[in-house]
């Protein structure tokens, strides 16, 4: 994991390139700020509770969100998390959990030092 970008800007580069305006990308940046945090929080009560499958649910939507802005590092923490509660090792996955919120905000300092607002 920590071989991955923290901030790969294609995707977001690309929206620009296609013709979407800057403001999408910060929709989207504000979009992560709303989301990520209670989707953190839900994978780590899920943890605490043995809820195996919120995990699961829970780390796949946030891989997912942000694997489409770019940020490889943070989806792939997601995605190991993901990959332990699938398999039923919920200890390694806590264990992991724990980087989610340092994670998250070395994600959103990289988008918005590439992507500052106007």
């Amino acid at each position: 994991m920590s071989d991955l970008l923290i901030l790969d800007p294609r995707p977001l580069r690309d929206l620009l390139d296609i013709g979407a305006g800057p403001e999408l990308v910060q929709e989207l940046i504000g979009l992560l700020k709303e989301d990520a945090p209670p989707r953190i929080a839900s994978v780590q009560a899920a943890l605490a509770s043995e809820d195996a499958a919120t995990v699961i649910q829970e780390a796949h939507q946030l891989k997912g969100a942000l694997g489409n802005l770019g940020l490889q590092k943070f989806a792939g923490l997601a995605a190991q998390i993901e990959a332990h509660a699938r398999e039923g090792c919920l200890d390694p996955a806590r264990a992991l959990a724990g980087l989610l919120p340092a994670a998250y905000e070395e994600a959103l300092a990289a988008l918005q030092d590439a992507f500052p607002e106007s």
